[in-house]
């Protein structure tokens, strides 16, 4: 009775919000399923596989308008779970306006900070700390490039001195680990103050599903990138945006495109 999705769907929806409201775009399943009920026209956003059956008298019903997703292997999952193909699209992730914004200035400040004496090229990262997400890959490529400063940026606390401690197990002393940026300007100008932004990522599922958005924030950066080649972004494959592509799961690889980057 207390979960949040029970509070929403049962309470403020008929109550508070039914009167007000002329369209629904959520991904909490039960408010879209309620939405149908009280005859309001939903979008229903899902970013990750579908595991068990949709309901059919609401994937049905001329109320369910659409249902969107980031990336074609989870379009399918929805297809494959009851979802009529023709309400399901799949759309490139965006960036926020503000990484647009030049920041020389501060990315030089960046730069002083980061940069070590004897390293000149500085490699970002910025994203969360998770193993498939390339991170303990990219302690192994940073081994192999003792000149060159990596910074990472995400994680909790947690993680971040637990990825540090690895770090020191490994003996790789040009790796930091900054946490999480704010405000969001600091980030975006740690974007434009890299030399190289990183996309590391391993293979498996959770490639097949992952929500890129650092990738299209990259891209505003306007700074080359090193991307590993998975599903979601095989489509930019020949886009001249990308510096260099390499194999998941190789850290020589990814060492062999940052260096040839970088030189």
């Amino acid at each position: 009775m207390t979960n949040s999705s029970t509070i929403a769907t049962k309470y403020y929806l008929p109550f508070h919000l039914l009167c007000h409201t002329k369209i629904v775009h959520t991904r909490d399943w039960n408010f879209a399923k309620a939405s149908v009920k009280y005859k309001i026209p939903v979008i229903y956003e899902r970013h990750y596989f579908q595991n068990r059956p949709f309901e059919s008298e609401i994937v049905h019903s001329p109320f369910f308008k659409i249902a969107i997703t980031q990336s074609e292997p989870v379009r399918e999952s929805l297809i494959k779970s009851g979802m009529p193909a023709e309400k399901v699209v799949w759309l490139y992730n965006g960036f926020e306006q503000s990484f647009l914004v030049r920041q020389p200035e501060a990315a030089e400040q960046w730069r002083r900070e980061l940069l070590a004496e004897g390293r000149e090229h500085l490699v970002v990262y910025s994203g969360a700390l998770y193993r498939f997400k390339g991170i303990d890959l990219l302690i192994d490529v940073a081994k192999k490039f003792p000149k060159i400063q990596f910074a990472l940026t995400g994680g909790t606390n947690s993680q971040v001195q637990a990825y540090q401690e690895l770090a020191r197990d490994k003996q790789v002393e040009n790796i930091k680990f900054l946490g999480w940026i704010l405000p969001r300007e600091r980030l975006v100008s740690l974007l434009q103050a890299a030399d190289i932004l990183a996309h590391p990522h391993c293979s498996g599922t959770a490639a097949d599903i992952t929500n890129p958005v650092k990738f299209f924030q990259y891209m505003a950066a306007g700074t080359p990138i090193v991307v590993t080649e998975i599903p979601p972004l095989m489509v930019f494959k020949n886009s001249p945006l990308v510096a260099s592509w390499c194999e998941p799961d190789h850290p020589h690889k990814f060492a062999e495109c940052i260096d040839t980057v970088s030189s």
